[in-house]
């Protein structure tokens, strides 16, 4: 589920609709579709997503698609990252599924991706994101149907292949009630965030980020002159850390790719805070502020907090990005 950082405008001295929009480009190259699923959208989906989510996850995006595109595989699949851990590589389930793509231990060694108490690639954004694809390019390859795949990452290819032999798809569509609650849902947060691109995407919080890299591959050893000559000298370790998912100032290897940020996500993206926060900061959602923090009590739930303070409830996963279950005696921010 997301910790997006959802509260930051940018303010671009340009607003003219882009030909080359990032976005525009990805709703109209977007291929899985959600007819095959037995259940209206409109009726199935919470408002858990919104198009800051979507805004300030851009750098990412554009990576992910670029390698969803090198593998010919759909790019509709670059939200994945939005939902398993809100486009954080830090984040860790109580399963121990850590990483963008919350790859558990077992998985994560199968296809390749160490992960030890001294080295856990599973953090590692560029070697996770190629794994993941891969894996998701190896699920579709034996299921033939993208919704089934997605339904495998996230609950097990035996699982679906189980449930195909009791009758998951039946007349060309996939009887979604035969699936666990959280893969239900697990779909329909999938279309819904591909269906808010496609109908948003003219929008300016979308239309203003153009189809360019925000993100550059390098090898680690050249980070220093890379910096200097785009004139990033000043970037902070912590947006260079929550990029790659690991300290990149650390056990430099010669060839070991690390991305960096480019001009284009210097125009739009702070190079002080991180998760790709915009430069400008909206304060409409900052009213009432006279409770900064909320300690929470039994029966507590990231959901309930959010509604008590009026919050959307992925603002408040964006306040508190390494919390996902709610605890008693736990603090929540609950405004900025």
């Amino acid at each position: 589920m997301p910790y997006d950082k959802g509260y930051f405008f940018l303010i671009f001295f340009s607003f003219s609709s882009h030909a080359d929009s990032l976005y525009e480009y990805y709703s109209k190259n977007q291929r899985i579709s959600h007819t095959k699923l037995s259940s209206n959208l409109n009726k199935n989906i919470n408002s858990f997503y919104n198009l800051d989510l979507i805004a300030s996850s851009t750098p990412s995006i554009k990576f992910y698609t670029n390698i969803l595109n090198q593998e010919n595989i759909p790019i509709d699949l670059a939200v994945i990252p939005l939902m398993e851990s809100g486009n954080n590589p830090q984040a860790k389930s109580p399963k121990d599924a850590l990483g963008l793509w919350q790859f558990i231990p077992p998985t994560a060694r199968e296809w390749g991706l160490i992960n030890n108490i001294d080295n856990d690639e599973r953090r590692n954004v560029i070697k996770s994101t190629k794994t993941a694809i891969k894996y998701l390019k190896y699920l579709h390859n034996e299921l033939n149907d993208w919704n089934l795949a997605l339904a495998a990452y996230n609950w097990g290819i035996g699982n679906v292949k189980k449930s195909l032999k009791k009758g998951l798809v039946r007349n060309k569509k996939i009887n979604i009630d035969l699936l666990p609650k959280e893969t239900r849902r697990y779909l329909l947060a999938f279309h819904h965030l591909n269906r808010l691109i496609k109908t948003n995407y003219k929008r300016q919080i979308l239309d203003k980020f153009p189809n360019k890299n925000y993100l550059e591959i390098i090898k680690q050893k050249d980070l220093r002159n890379y910096l200097v000559v785009n004139n990033l000298a000043n970037i902070s370790p912590d947006v260079l850390l929550h990029i790659n998912g690991f300290d990149v100032n650390s056990d430099i290897e010669a060839n070991k790719s690390i991305l960096v940020p480019t001009k284009v996500f210097k125009e739009f993206f702070s190079l002080s805070d991180t998760q790709f926060t915009y430069k400008n900061i909206n304060t409409k959602n900052s009213v009432n502020c006279n409770k900064k923090f909320y300690k929470a009590r039994q029966h507590d739930t990231l959901i309930k907090v959010a509604k008590k303070f009026n919050l959307k409830l992925d603002s408040i996963r964006e306040m508190n990005p390494r919390i996902r279950f709610v605890r008693p005696g736990m603090s929540l921010q609950v405004c900025r």
